[in-house]
């Protein structure tokens, strides 16, 4: 997906409540055409939706022969144990056909946990999470995404480092403490963290290095860098006018485009 087509999503879809920093959305964005130039196809999927506005733009992502599926408890709250959030079924299928109306879209209402691999498949080239934020529902939706996940496909979670939400960090920690985890990270954006299979990382290095090099992102507030984390170079970005922040104020800058 082309930088422009990213900021008529952000525009359109200015209006619907979700948390999506920007900086987020381009790199779905980006990440979306370097698997175009790849020819690494399949389809999309996400853990949680509240009103859509992730799903919109993965929505919009979507080439030929290729479907979004989405999970969520929606009107069953008592399932959402944590109170991540309070999706919206009536509200997710109105944005949804308002701003992604062609989308060839699979709906589940209920607990990822319960998804099974005919309905996430195992043929997915990127699955966002970002639904149960204990560290169990992490660890779980990350072994679901083992299954679902095609060779080279990308896994996204969301509040890895969020101070308001410690289960998901924790989550990811013990997961990755395991001596075969699946995935090892290559991006740290504003509010989610970028996984791939360990074969796949040789792949998207390449990509990766141009993204720090300007080539494939631009941003006049933000400029990438490699550092370590979990065992692996990981490019991060960075606001280029960066010091130490209440967290509010990191997600207000953050907003301000």
């Amino acid at each position: 997906m082309h930088e422009h087509n990213v900021r008529q999503y952000l525009d359109d879809t200015a209006s619907i409540e979700g948390w999506f920093f920007p900086i987020d959305a381009s790199l779905f964005g980006t990440l979306d055409e370097v698997q175009r130039r790849e020819a690494i196809a399949g389809n999309l999927f996400e853990i949680g939706v509240h009103h859509g506005k992730s799903a919109i733009l993965l929505a919009r992502m979507l080439r030929d022969d290729e479907h979004l599926g989405v999970c969520d408890v929606f009107g069953q709250q008592e399932l959402n144990v944590d109170h991540s959030g309070e999706g919206s079924r009536e509200l997710f299928l109105r944005n949804m056909t308002q701003f992604a109306p062609h989308v060839r879209l699979r709906v589940f209402a209920k607990r990822s946990d319960q998804l099974t691999i005919d309905e996430t498949t195992n043929r997915c080239r990127m699955i966002h999470i970002d639904g149960g934020h204990r560290p169990v529902d992490v660890i779980g939706d990350l072994e679901l995404s083992e299954r679902a996940l095609s060779r080279d496909g990308i896994v996204i979670v969301d509040d890895v480092f969020n101070p308001s939400w410690p289960g998901v960090g924790e989550g990811v920690h013990r997961y990755f403490a395991r001596e075969h985890a699946a995935f090892v990270p290559i991006i740290i954006g504003g509010n989610k963290a970028f996984f791939v299979r360990h074969a796949a990382y040789v792949r998207y290095r390449p990509w990766l290095e141009r993204i720090a090099a300007n080539e494939l992102f631009t941003s006049a507030a933000f400029h990438f860098e490699f550092k370590e984390w979990l065992g692996t170079n990981v490019l991060i970005a960075s606001r280029r006018d960066w010091v130490d922040l209440h967290p509010m104020e990191a997600a207000r800058l953050h907003a301000l485009r």
